[in-house]
């Protein structure tokens, strides 16, 4: 229990006290009229591809873990209600909540961890839109902690294929009714945005016009990656239409593999909004998370990116308390705050968050 319950604190400090539920995996085979197609040799070890055979409907209010209440009818979802919304939506996509079992699984929509750790992420990560924004938040089947030295990039690429672009694509064409959107997420979240960025997003550039920022915080976007895809990185606070991310992390982790990060990858200093590496104090940390979800201002976290390694440096945290368990620190390095990403910043983001939709409804 002591290694599942640590890797549970990936999708927030306060997961740390949830009980692990064994996801229901089926080795039937595939049937003729498959979806899933050709599985990549990366993802061929997972329990449980087939599942993604079936199709959630995301018309079912009990598909989505948040959605604003006046779409509810009778447990039907109704986009054309749009009474006291505000005027711009964030969908949010959860990150790691499951941890590591026996085998990589795919799990049900009914595991009972993913869904109470979803749940806590909703109440702490997603919390930092809610005030400018409507939540839409889709439960979607995640894969357990995968294998270490996985290629977790191919993985996801792949499964995002099904839930989260089912669910992206309900959003868009049924509920987002035209107003403005942020998209959001962390951790295997956010490696799912990133391929939803690419593979669903760039094909529809209509959408994407309305994408106020995305914001897949906790896995590395390369500059590869935005050559090949032809987005933007932010490169201020209030640039709109860009990617803003980061990985966090202290100096003793520098020299180690942290699963999070890539080469040529990006990071943006989420207290000062600079690419460069100007270091930014305590002091203008508006507000973070302590590790019992207590908001302490000012924050406890400097920041400063290194360019090279593409990470945002915290110095000023208590790593004893922080930095990931170590038995998470063969995938992540002994010093990763990646527990922490939104934490460290929470207040920042929030005014972060208000400033590009400022930014956006002044120039559209």
């Amino acid at each position: 229990m002591k290694r599942q319950n640590s890797l549970v604190l990936l999708a927030s400090a306060m997961l740390v006290a949830m009980t692990l539920a064994s996801c229901k995996s089926s080795n039937k085979p595939v049937a003729e009229t498959s979806r899933i197609g050709e599985i990549p040799e990366a993802a061929q070890y997972i329990v449980g591809i087939e599942k993604y055979d079936s199709v959630i409907d995301y018309s079912q209010a009990a598909n989505w873990l948040d959605v604003p209440a006046a779409m509810v009818k009778d447990g039907v979802l109704d986009g054309a209600a749009a009474d006291s919304l505000k005027a711009v939506d964030v969908f949010y996509i959860y990150p790691t909540v499951t941890g590591f079992r026996p085998e990589t699984e795919v799990c049900e929509m009914t595991d009972t961890m993913m869904i109470s750790g979803a749940q806590m992420v909703r109440q702490i990560q997603t919390a930092v839109f809610e005030e400018s924004c409507n939540v839409f938040m889709p439960y979607y089947r995640q894969i357990s902690m995968p294998k270490p030295g996985s290629d977790y990039r191919a993985i996801i690429d792949y499964v995002s294929k099904f839930d989260a672009t089912d669910a992206l694509d309900y959003y868009l064409n049924n509920l987002n009714q035209g107003r403005p959107f942020i998209l959001a997420g962390h951790s295997q979240g956010a490696s799912v945005l990133i391929a939803l960025l690419e593979n669903y997003m760039t094909k529809h550039p209509e959408a994407l016009s309305r994408m106020i920022a995305a914001y897949p915080i906790g896995f590395a976007v390369t500059k590869d990656w935005l050559a090949k895809t032809g987005l933007k990185f932010a490169e201020g606070a209030t640039d709109t239409g860009v990617i803003v991310s980061w990985n966090t992390e202290g100096p003793a982790n520098l020299k180690e593999k942290n699963m999070t990060l890539a080469p040529g990858g990006i990071s943006i200093n989420p207290i000062n909004w600079k690419r460069d590496d100007t270091y930014a104090s305590v002091k203008e940390n508006l507000g973070s998370l302590t590790v019992e979800g207590k908001l302490v201002t000012p924050g406890i976290a400097d920041a400063r990116v290194d360019t090279v390694r593409g990470s945002v440096v915290v110095t000023t945290a208590d790593a004893k308390l922080y930095a990931i368990p170590a038995d998470g620190a063969v995938m992540f390095g002994p010093e990763s705050y990646h527990l922490h990403d939104y934490g460290f910043f929470f207040n920042n983001m929030k005014q972060n968050v208000a400033d590009r939709i400022k930014a956006f409804m002044e120039n559209n």
